[in-house]
């Protein structure tokens, strides 16, 4: 962990191991399009989603157990997303299979 606030991401929680389960949660959620807490301006200019997971929560607007995205609903978001495009892609096959 590079993050430079990391001494303040483990008073958050209760060992450095829920912190990296948070973090790869929360990693894992922007990579799915949940919008960021960060201004613009703070945002990581790479595309480092686990330093930017880690940020969110060093920033205060995220806490450990709380305001992260429900994990049910999640999931649910996640499968929809990803069934709508393999539907996308098998209606992008179709229409190239009947030209």
């Amino acid at each position: 962990m590079a993050e430079r606030d990391i001494d303040k991401l483990l008073a958050m929680t209760d060992s450095k191991y829920r912190l990296s389960v948070v973090t790869a949660k929360r990693a894992l959620q922007l990579r799915s399009g949940a919008p960021s807490v960060l201004p613009v301006d703070q945002r990581v200019r790479t595309r480092n989603l686990v330093t930017q997971a880690m940020r969110e929560l060093a920033t205060g607007k995220l806490t450990v157990g709380t305001e992260l995205m429900d994990e049910q609903r999640f999931h649910q978001d996640y499968v929809r997303q990803r069934q709508a495009q393999l539907q996308a892609q098998l209606n992008a096959e179709r229409e190239r299979e009947r030209d």
